[in-house]
């Protein structure tokens, strides 16, 4: 097969990550290529051609060079990520990934079939085209992982406002012991200056983003998940590949994962009551989500999800060549 995927994107985070590790696998057996931002280029594994997806979405000239792309390379599949590149680009054979939850869906429809993140991302999309596809771990990237003496909680995603790492950080108390956050974003300067309000500046650190995650899980007591929108987050399925334990917030496909003991509504004064039960018994959190590690560990791997998405690809070929 011949597949193309397409991102636009101005961080490096679970979408971009999904579609480096996706596009990566298939190209070991498939001509794979990616189009998308410059910035992005020396993170990919897969062939990457530059255009700059972060235009305008009407620009002549961004239509231009997609269309110039398509014809170039000629796909037999055509993947877009997120709802920009779903919007524009039009091709025979169209999939497209929701990764989050959207409340306006109508470009994702137009094409012939969509994957999404969760139960929630698909509510409005008919069954009959679409698919859930759970997040997997590249279990390549945990070749030398080892679990070391824990020395903190963790939090690893972006510092913005759909994450609320506000809301972990007013849930805190230094009893509970050290928390890192690692991340980048708009809510860097806000979060140092709440850690400093709260007087929690000797309790909580900051520290910015890595591709290194295991090094981190491999000293957390357990990862924490305070967002208030999520689809299927790929730190969750890495730290439970692991075997360190999850406390989150109800979002995206977080509840069809973790026991409900393990969650929080998606609120401040729930998520408050969830840290104080769970955090001086992380020991027996770790009991409870035993069956979570084992079914991540045989399940939620990179090259078993995406046979998943190359058999649907598969269908629609043998479809279009009757």
């Amino acid at each position: 097969m011949k597949i193309l995927h397409l991102f636009s994107s101005k961080v490096f985070a679970g979408l971009e990550r999904h579609v480096e590790e996706l596009s990566y696998e298939q190209s070991k057996n498939d001509q794979v290529i990616v189009i998308g931002p410059e910035k992005f280029k020396d993170k990919f594994r897969a062939d990457y051609t530059i255009i700059n997806t972060n235009q305008w979405r009407y620009s002549p000239l961004l239509w231009l060079e997609l269309r110039d792309a398509l014809a170039q390379f000629n796909p037999d599949i055509v993947h877009t990520h997120g709802q920009k590149m779903t919007s524009i680009i039009k091709a025979d054979l169209h999939f497209s990934t929701i990764h989050g939850t959207k409340k306006n869906v109508e470009a994702f429809k137009k094409s012939q079939f969509i994957f999404g993140a969760s139960k929630k991302s698909l509510e409005q999309i008919p069954k009959q085209k679409s698919m859930v596809l759970e997040n997997w771990v590249d279990e390549s990237r945990f070749t030398n992982f080892k679990q070391k003496a824990p020395e903190y909680f963790l939090y690893v995603g972006r510092f913005e406002p759909v994450k609320n790492p506000q809301r972990l950080i007013r849930a805190w108390s230094s009893a509970y012991g050290k928390l890192l956050l690692v991340g980048s974003g708009q809510l860097k300067e806000d979060l140092k200056n709440l850690i400093k309000e709260l007087g929690l500046s000797d309790t909580i650190a900051i520290r910015p983003e890595t591709s290194d995650i295991g090094s981190l899980l491999s000293k957390a007591h357990a990862l924490i998940i305070s967002s208030d929108r999520e689809g299927s987050p790929k730190v969750l399925y890495e730290s439970l590949y692991c075997k360190v334990p999850v406390l989150a917030t109800d979002c995206g496909n977080i509840s069809e994962v973790l026991p409900k003991t393990s969650v929080a509504d998606n609120n401040d004064d729930s998520f408050k009551i969830l840290l104080k039960k769970w955090v001086p018994e992380v020991d027996k959190l770790s009991s409870i989500q035993r069956d979570c590690f084992n079914r991540v560990g045989s399940n939620n791997l990179l090259s078993i999800q995406t046979e998943k998405v190359n058999m649907k690809y598969q269908e629609f070929l043998s479809m279009a060549s009757k």
